[in-house]
């Protein structure tokens, strides 16, 4: 089978919907000798996304292309042309979220994330929304078959955009478990020392700064209540690219009178990313909605304590392994990380814990499921196409 893939809306590299992508394409072509792949893509995608397996043809376009408002109409009008040209017999889109076509002419697996945008005011910007609510939706119905990458974005596919169940499959995102896994805490600290000069203690958020869905303002009033009233030496790292709304968390750091404490390495890269988890004392992740949050994986896996949002997926991905809470209380989000930097027999349950739900998580389990998805809606629709054949005979 020929399956082709949109590597597009993949953010260079930067964002969880790109790491989903990244870790896909790697494992898809280890699973079956009988199946091979096109991916298309943004030329300056390429570095991120040609796993460079010889049944994997990337096809590359200019990098205007990748430009969200052409990009739309390369998935409405070329990609069934692209398909067709070679000679693809399925389509994945995994970033169905994001972009999709109308038709294809064969048949369509699409993973979606999130549709955040329903759930947090002033996410995008007056045109985004417009094809983000009005336009996706009815492509989404469009698609074969829906990947779901939590219970909370399926029961959003089915309320809000009004999806038939029996089209969503939830398939969980992974984590590498070789790359983020416990190790030496001091080695770690020496090695985000020279890699991103960060030294001494400190609490670990990663996520793109964007206000104010990532809700970096209010865990920074948390941070600084926190310093104040306990003295704790902890900085606050915020590790992640300026994105919409960045400009606000930057002045909230101002208003609040914390920059010595407040480190912005900016995008992580991935060979980095291990350290920087194990030599946190604590990860915290207040976002007000997440479809799953794959950082959560991470710190768990890397024995690092978590408090997180209790809203959306993330209660599904921590489970009893963090402390959740409201994320529109600084106070709820004061004290959890307070009890987790103070109690150390709480830190000890809770590293145990996490490693054990991370455990649970695989991008090879990941990988297979979505695959398995495919090779059943194509075979479905031979069937399909046979019977008519036949019926007309």
């Amino acid at each position: 089978m020929k399956i082709g893939i949109s590597a597009f809306a993949g953010d260079a590299g930067k964002s969880g919907i790109s790491q989903y992508m990244i870790n896909l394409f790697a494992r898809l072509p280890e699973l079956s000798e009988d199946d091979r792949y096109v991916l298309f893509m943004s030329r300056s995608d390429q570095a991120h996304f040609d796993v460079g397996h010889p049944r994997v043809t990337i096809v590359t376009y200019p990098d205007w292309v990748g430009h969200p408002i052409v990009n739309i109409l390369w998935h409405l009008l070329w990609l069934p042309i692209a398909l067709t040209i070679h000679g693809c017999d399925g389509v994945f889109l995994p970033a169905a979220n994001r972009r999709l076509g109308w038709w294809y002419g064969r048949p369509s697996v699409g993973t979606v994330h999130d549709l955040s945008q329903l759930h947090v005011a002033g996410k995008y910007d007056a045109f985004r929304m417009l094809y983000i609510k009005r336009v996706l939706p009815r492509l989404m119905k469009r698609l074969t078959h829906i990947v779901s990458v939590s219970e909370a974005t399926r029961r959003d596919l089915e309320t809000h955009v009004g999806i038939d169940p029996g089209m969503i499959d939830v398939v969980y995102n992974g984590a590498d478990l070789e790359r983020y896994r416990p190790t030496d805490r001091g080695e770690a600290a020496r090695e985000v020392g020279q890699a991103l000069g960060i030294e001494g203690p400190y609490i670990l958020y990663t996520a793109r700064l964007e206000h104010p869905g990532k809700n970096h303002v209010r865990l920074l009033r948390a941070f600084a209540e926190l310093k104040a009233e306990h003295g704790l030496p902890h900085r606050l790292v915020l590790a992640g690219s300026p994105w919409y709304g960045a400009e606000a968390v930057y002045a909230s750091v101002r208003d609040l009178g914390i920059e010595q404490y407040v480190c912005f390495p900016g995008f992580v890269p991935n060979e980095n990313l291990p350290a920087l988890y194990a030599a946190a004392d604590l990860f915290v992740f207040p976002s007000l909605f997440e479809g799953f949050g794959i950082p959560l994986l991470e710190s768990m896996a890397s024995g690092t304590p978590l408090c997180a949002s209790n809203v959306a997926s993330i209660p599904e991905v921590v489970r009893d392994a963090g402390l959740l809470f409201d994320p529109a209380s600084v106070a709820q989000m004061k004290e959890s990380m307070r009890r987790l930097l103070q109690d150390d027999r709480l830190r000890a349950e809770m590293v145990r814990r996490g490693l054990q739900q991370a455990r649970l998580f695989s991008w090879e389990d990941s990988a297979r499921q979505v695959l398995s998805l495919i090779h059943a809606v194509v075979a479905l629709q031979g069937e399909a196409g046979a019977r008519q054949e036949a019926t007309r005979s």
